[in-house]
């Protein structure tokens, strides 16, 4: 009987905390500190990244993130469900002045993101009929 339960439980464990293609964890790497790239989006060209500011996206364990744009500094609360579905809340953000087109775009964008996806070191976080945001190592 006790053996029983316990199989029932690791089954359980097994199939809410793996990604059953792969085995891996269902946040396959998202736990980390990421920059912001660029966007891969038709309007891309409008929201330019200014090559020497550093936009930084924090995800961490907890639920939470933390978002370090041009100025200011924004944070929320996000949650992974199956197959890498990802459901990122509106950021509070501070309110100081000047920060990019990028940036803006960015933080309004975060939202919108439905999935996420690992590529080697580039993380890229889906929005359905928009494009992507393309992260990657901090540099």
């Amino acid at each position: 009987m006790k053996i029983s339960i316990l199989a029932a439980l690791i089954l359980m464990f097994t199939a809410t905390y793996c990604n059953k293609e792969d085995g891996k964890p269902l946040d396959s790497g998202l736990y980390n500190t990421w920059e912001a790239k660029g966007f891969m989006s038709i309007e891309s060209v409008a929201y330019p990244k200014n090559e020497n500011s550093k936009i930084l996206l924090t995800f961490s364990k907890s639920g939470t993130y933390n978002l370090k744009l041009d100025i200011n500094s924004c944070g929320g609360n996000f949650t992974i469900g199956q197959n890498n579905q990802l459901k990122v809340e509106s950021p509070a953000c501070t309110e100081a002045c000047c920060d990019s087109k990028f940036s803006e775009k960015l933080a309004a964008m975060l939202p919108k993101i439905t999935s996420f996806e690992i590529e080697g070191q580039t993380l890229k976080l889906n929005v359905p009929q928009w494009g992507y945001i393309e992260c990657g190592p901090i540099e």
